[in-house]
């Protein structure tokens, strides 16, 4: 019971990178070791130093060669072990830190490095100091009302109330990524699981207080971009402090409740129709001065060729003539003539 409290607590104490180096341990000090104690080599070797010259035989067979054997055998089985072993700690002593991630080292004896490792491949000291990766591209939390769609698959929206008392139900979706430069620090304060513990919680908060400081028909219409601008400084500030660097803030969908949405609705008619009406208001007084500017155009037309007919007579003999019917016929006489006329014609 002793000798396995003593490897669960070097297993507390190393983690489970060092349960092979222990499986090897085991069967050596249980099997190998107790096995080169028994070993009829050393009976021999003893036995030769009483009599040097006497020569011991099983089976008409030497029994030294028997016991080298058996000898060469365990140390190539232990050679063996001993290569596995250190394998296991070569192994354990390089990092590979892929695309997109650093890598965060915890030494059993100084704690958290304040240094984070880059992209490639690294070194560390074997079972001693474990490696973490900790993800630095862009992330995404998306708070929705439709299940499966963000990490927590209920409903996740948020019900927020507005500056003129109504509540409005907001999804919404948070970009953001980890400061590569301060990924130690949230580690060694926050740990891996900082979405649910800083991100989440920060943003429901400071989206619910943005959202108290407009009014409902804003937050869904003309001052929506406003309202993520202002979310996304109040929620920057407080994630920078941690080492999360926030990218934006979406408001996907902004939903009221029935009542309010109906009401809504008939203002949006009853100001379309106000908008409708206004319009041909301003068509018929485009249409009126339209007219007016064509009439003053007549009038100043009309006053024009009525000067020019008063200065020249002529010109109203001329509109005469031009206002005669086709079928009339007619001529130009002398001046002083007397004309005659066939009255039978006239007549027909």
């Amino acid at each position: 019971m002793g000798q396995i409290l003593f490897y669960l607590f070097i297993i507390l104490i190393f983690g489970w990178r060092i349960i092979p180096i222990l499986v090897v341990f085991i069967l050596v000090k249980e099997y190998f070791v107790p096995y080169l104690k028994r070993s009829r080599y050393g009976e021999i070797t003893k036995e030769k130093k009483k009599s040097s010259r006497q020569n011991i035989f099983i089976n008409n067979q030497p029994l030294i060669m028997e016991d080298l054997r058996q000898f060469i055998t365990f140390k190539r089985i232990l050679g063996f072990l001993i290569l596995i072993i250190l394998v296991v700690i070569v192994i354990d002593g390089l990092v590979s830190v892929p695309a997109g991630h650093v890598g965060i080292i915890y030494d059993r004896g100084r704690g958290v490095l304040k240094e984070e490792l880059p992209e490639g491949l690294h070194l560390k000291i074997p079972f001693w100091q474990v490696a973490t990766l900790m993800d630095i591209r862009t992330q995404e939390f998306t708070m929705s009302m439709t299940p499966g769609e963000g990490i927590v698959y209920s409903d996740d929206s948020m019900s927020a109330p507005t500056a003129d008392g109504q509540t409005v139900t907001v999804d919404a979706t948070v970009l953001f990524h980890v400061d590569p430069e301060k990924a130690s620090t949230l580690y060694q304060t926050v740990g891996k699981n900082y979405i649910q513990k800083i991100v989440r919680p920060t943003s429901r908060g400071q989206i619910r207080m943005v959202i108290s400081r407009y009014t409902a028909i804003d937050i869904y219409s003309s001052k929506r971009v406003e309202a993520e601008t202002e979310m996304s400084t109040d929620i920057s500030k407080i994630l920078i402090e941690k080492g999360i660097i926030l990218e934006r803030v979406l408001l996907r969908n902004v939903s009221f409740g029935a009542d309010y949405a109906r009401a809504i609705e008939e203002k949006q008619i009853a100001q379309q129709r106000i908008q409708k009406a206004e319009y041909q208001r301003q068509e018929a007084e485009k249409l009126k001065e339209k007219k007016i500017i064509e009439a003053s155009a007549e009038a100043e037309a009309i006053r024009l060729k009525g000067d020019q007919l008063r200065a020249s007579p002529a010109v109203i003999q001329f509109e005469f003539v031009q206002k005669m019917a086709d079928d009339v016929n007619w001529g130009i006489l002398p001046t002083g003539a007397v004309p005659f006329l066939d009255l039978k014609s006239l007549v027909k």
